[in-house]
């Protein structure tokens, strides 16, 4: 960063200098005096040039430590907003009606030399008021205890043209209009106290992640051979999620499904995880037929997963990687599990591998039905079921999310951030905000110069 700095104070002083002789030799009067050019040399050099380094060098790294995780949560209430439409009302689904005539300043220049001056005139033109087609519409909301998601906004109810605003106006049929299906299903399972699942995409930092020398970024030679055997799925991502807040992170690599709803499972299970323990399940089901060494097949997928083909959406930091073996689809035949962070909870993942053996392949056996009681519309009491995972997960040796800071906020892997400089891209990048800054200073003192102040003072 430091040789940026030099670098863009020689540009700074080089572009000054040859626009100060520039203007001097071809006579022009608006020039760069000696004392502007020492004022603006000493403000670029001294405040501007460090302060726009310091600025960039630290948007810069903070962009590149910034991630992507999974949050996890519960629905707690439904929302059905009615809103009365009026002409010119807050309404959105309407036409142009009513015309009136507006008036407005028209008026032209007319006559020549000193007799030309400007004529007033008053004009009009039509304009329209905004009509709603129906006399209500309707927006449908769901609250979770991570915030509202709006499932369909301004909707026309349902028949709307039995709901028009003006009787001989018919509705268009592109509109949507009605209860949305998913609202009702939401409302129908908080009505039996039986509230889903939610999951959401949120930013933390991860200084391993973003390092670029540091020895704890998770490597592993045989990465490409088993993605040439198409043995290591891709990672949820953004675009997996689907149904506003539903992200399935179970993945069966060469087996097949076993019996059951194991999208639903994995994001029930995950609500309970996170809400609790802040972590976040992915389940990998793996054909054992297919993997000779069970240990370096889950460090290959971790450092897959964590590798820059995801780029921002890799393996977070709350992560934990089960993945089960088995040759017959219906039991395991063995386990391995790995989390996001290449250090805790050790003891967990040796727990995870020795009381997964053998369990059979079934949703409610390993992820069970967790379950949450609403205590309001941003806290839940949960229930868990005595499935197999939460058993190990919750247990003696209960999953603990390592802090990227350190329990203290000051130590842990905080030091890899004395590893993190700005990329390329960025360095040209700050480099042209800081030539940038050094234009205007530059245009300053040859338009607004001593010669411009003379001009006002006489």
């Amino acid at each position: 960063m430091i040789l940026l700095v030099l670098l863009a104070a020689a540009i700074t002083l080089a572009v000054g200098y040859a626009a100060k002789v520039y203007l001097e030799k071809v006579g022009s009067v608006q020039q760069i005096t000696n004392k502007e050019f020492l004022i603006a040399s000493a403000v670029m050099l001294v405040l501007v040039i460090p302060g726009t380094a310091y600025v960039g060098r630290t948007v810069a790294i903070n962009n590149q430590t910034s991630f992507t995780e999974n949050w996890t949560g519960w629905e707690t209430g439904v929302k059905w907003e009615k809103i009365k439409c009026e002409r010119d009302g807050w309404c959105k689904r309407c036409y142009d009606c009513d015309p009136y005539q507006e008036p407005y300043e028209c008026g032209s220049y007319e006559g020549e030399g000193n007799n030309r001056r400007y004529v007033s005139k008053t004009c009009t033109r039509t304009k329209y008021h905004s009509c709603p087609y129906t006399d209500y519409e309707w927006t449908f909301t769901v609250q979770t205890t991570l915030g509202e998601y709006t499932i369909a906004w301004h909707n026309l109810p349902t028949d709307p043209d039995n709901h028009r605003f003006r009787r001989w106006t018919r509705v268009p049929s592109h509109y949507e209009s009605g209860v949305p299906d998913f609202w009702s299903r939401v409302r129908e399972r908080l009505e039996a106290g039986n509230p889903g699942p939610v999951t959401a995409r949120r930013s933390y930092d991860n200084f391993i992640l973003a390092s670029q020398a540091s020895i704890m970024k998770r490597f592993n030679t045989e990465v490409e051979q088993y993605t040439k055997a198409n043995l290591l799925p891709a990672i949820a991502q953004d675009a997996n999620l689907h149904d506003f807040y539903f992200l399935n992170r179970a993945y069966f690599v060469g087996v097949n499904p076993p019996a059951g709803d194991w999208r639903m499972a994995t994001n029930r299970f995950n609500a309970a995880f996170g809400t609790q323990l802040q972590g976040d399940l992915h389940l990998v089901i793996v054909d054992a037929n297919k993997v000779d060494n069970p240990d370096n097949y889950v460090g290959a997928l971790v450092a897959y997963w964590q590798s820059e083909k995801f780029g921002k959406q890799a393996l977070s930091k709350n992560g934990v990687v089960v993945v089960l073996g088995t040759r017959d689809g219906k039991v395991t035949e063995w386990a391995r599990a790995a989390t996001g962070m290449p250090l805790g909870n050790e003891q967990l993942l040796l727990q995870l591998q020795y009381d997964l053996k053998g369990v059979a392949l079934d949703p409610g056996t390993l992820l069970g039905n967790p379950t949450a009681k609403v205590l309001s519309t941003d806290k839940v009491e949960v229930q868990l079921s005595s499935s197999v995972l939460e058993k190990v997960l919750w247990g003696q040796h209960k999953f603990e999310r390592v802090r990227m800071k350190g329990d203290d906020g000051e130590s842990g892997f905080l030091y890899l951030l004395t590893e993190i400089e700005p990329t390329t891209g960025q360095m040209i990048g700050i480099l042209s905000v800081m030539l940038l800054f050094a234009g205007i200073a530059w245009g300053i003192c040859i338009y607004a110069g001593d010669n411009v102040f003379r001009r006002f003072r006489r």
